[in-house]
């Protein structure tokens, strides 16, 4: 990152990277999604029809596989995205091993539950909720609005490890959360209007979350859900469960300008942002984020990479207290250039 692309990530918790990535390398990772979305597709209607549902395991297989695939690493690993990235935090980062293939598809508000707990069609901002990687998201899927959790579903619903493979608590660490350097997305579908699937972002979100994390850190800790200040679970929302991603006291710092609604909920706006196929996001890790609703005609193609500097601990590559508690701790290019 150069000076003023530093300034704005500082300023913002996030920076937009415009026409990174060649077109040719967007369209040929979006035939491999779609080839593969095809063959799952036509594996789903050939098992309807032979009540062979095992014939589904190898399209789903490769399905949930293909972001470790050559053409998927390369939009990071082979392109100026990296360097800038690496600029930023002052070192290599490590090799990603795999990038996450995030595809929402067109649909309509709802009755599906959010995991805040919450009906879409009640939720504003084209759905969007929130959240920060690395926590816990329950043993199974979100209760739906109206359920009772009781005895054995409301012990898989609290289960070890979570859907997402997290864990409630990281004792040796005394942090209840997770975390990595940078999320870095690329776009591979148009998303330059609103109601496109955009990325949502809390700006200056970084700043907040570092102070909160100092102050649970006073406090004892642990860090993150069930730590000071920071209930995991809503229970007033309609589904009793609902999950609290970002600390309520950071929701508040945004509540001049968030929507309220009826019940008193307050629904913080975020930064929604306008990429086009081949533009690439860096959001800083504190950042509180989040996908939203698809109301165009076309799906949300985007491919996220979760980046860790070479500079961190071995023994904290998974769970890193310190960086929580500093927002340049692993953006030392960052710091360097604010200095100038």
């Amino acid at each position: 990152m150069d000076t003023i692309q530093s300034r704005r990530f500082h300023r913002q918790g996030y920076l937009k990277v415009q026409r990174i990535i060649p077109l040719e390398m967007v369209e040929a990772a979006r035939k491999i999604i779609f080839s593969r979305i095809g063959a799952l597709r036509a594996s789903a209607g050939a098992s309807v029809k032979s009540g062979n549902v095992e014939a589904l395991a190898e399209p789903s297989r490769l399905m949930g596989s293909a972001g470790g695939e050559e053409i998927f690493l390369d939009l990071f690993n082979k392109t100026g995205l990296k360097k800038i990235v690496e600029r930023g935090i002052g070192h290599r980062v490590l090799p990603p091993r795999s990038a996450q293939l995030a595809t929402l598809f067109p649909g309509v508000p709802d009755g599906a539950t959010n995991e805040y707990g919450f009906l879409d069609r009640e939720t504003p901002h084209y759905g969007w909720t929130g959240h920060l990687d690395g926590l816990w998201n329950g043993g199974t899927p979100v209760p739906k609005v109206g359920s009772r959790l009781q005895g054995a579903k409301l012990k898989a619903w609290n289960a070890n490890p979570s859907t997402n493979g997290v864990f409630k608590e990281n004792p040796e660490f005394n942090a209840n959360i997770m975390n990595f350097t940078a999320l870095v997305g690329v776009a591979l579908s148009d998303q330059s209007s609103l109601g496109s699937g955009n990325l949502g972002v809390l700006r200056g979100g970084h700043h907040h979350m570092e102070r909160f994390f100092r102050d649970q850190m006073t406090k004892g800790g642990p860090l993150g859900p069930d730590g000071p200040g920071w209930e995991r679970e809503n229970r007033k929302a309609p589904n009793r469960r609902g999950l609290i991603h970002y600390p309520r006291a950071v929701r508040d710092k945004y509540a001049k300008k968030a929507f309220r609604s009826s019940d008193g909920e307050t629904w913080p706006e975020p930064d929604f942002l306008r990429l086009k196929p081949g533009d690439a996001v860096i959001v800083h890790s504190l950042t509180p984020h989040g996908g939203s609703r698809v109301e165009g005609p076309e799906p949300r193609l985007m491919v996220y990479f979760r980046c860790v500097s070479s500079n961190r601990p071995e023994a904290n590559l998974s769970v890193y207290p310190q960086a929580l508690c500093d927002r340049l701790l692993e953006w030392q290019g960052v710091k360097r250039q604010l200095a100038n």
